[in-house]
């Protein structure tokens, strides 16, 4: 009998135990973790970053870069300017006519004196307005007319050097349709204006293209050998 009484209380000690095991396990997985400040019962990781119910993270769209044209620091007028000095210069007298050489090349000799407003022979200067037809560059291989370019030009001579001044730039167009006066736009409004900044680049951007290629001209003219026409003496 006492065998028996043993027995039965070694299992009962047995199935409490099992009992006690059980529950403490059945209540881990149900805990959250003390150390956590987020309730997590299906153990999922959360460390990493939630994915936005929008959908995934969109670009970031890069600031426009505009286009720098040069520019008077003190007038803020887009301006052209550069002193060039050549030790083996020719002088003065022959700089002078060699620049106008060049006023003949680039605008044509039946232009010349509409371009020429001051020729200051003694003064080793000259005073220009000009114009050029303004080509934007759609493509590569193609360009499309879009008015014209007026401005002031002034060069000034010494014996080993020259210096050009080009400002008082102004974009010209025709006038909409039933209107008679032109648009006229000066290329600070195209500098300094926020309305459509990719537009007016491609305008400053043009004419910059083409007034280097002036000055590389200019530059060429003065540097190189001077030949008289045989109707120019």
């Amino acid at each position: 009998m006492k065998s028996l009484t043993m027995r039965i209380n070694a299992k009962t000690i047995v199935f409490v135990a099992i009992a006690i095991l059980y529950s403490f396990n059945l209540r881990a997985q149900f805990d959250t973790n003390p150390d956590s400040s987020n309730s997590n019962v299906f153990g999922i990781d959360t460390s990493s970053t939630p994915i936005s119910e929008s959908g995934p993270p969109q670009p970031v769209k890069k600031p426009y870069i505009r286009f720098v044209v040069p520019f008077d620091t003190i007038t803020e007028l887009v301006t052209y300017l550069e002193v060039v000095t050549d030790d083996e210069s020719p002088g003065n007298d022959s700089l002078y006519a060699r620049a106008k050489r060049w006023i003949r090349y680039e605008f044509g000799k039946s232009k010349q004196k509409q371009v020429i407003k001051k020729d200051l022979k003694k003064e080793y200067k000259l005073v220009l307005e000009c114009e050029f037809p303004l080509y934007i560059e759609t493509n590569k291989y193609s360009k499309t007319q879009n008015g014209r370019v007026a401005f002031d030009m002034e060069i000034r001579f010494k014996e080993d050097r020259y210096r050009y001044k080009i400002n008082n730039l102004v974009h010209i167009v025709d006038p909409p349709p039933g209107e008679e006066k032109e648009i006229r736009t000066y290329f600070e409004f195209y500098r300094k204006s926020n309305i459509n900044p990719k537009g007016n680049d491609m305008i400053l951007m043009a004419a910059d293209k083409k007034i280097n290629k002036m000055i590389k001209d200019l530059k060429k003219f003065c540097k190189g050998p001077i030949f008289v026409d045989e109707d120019d003496w």
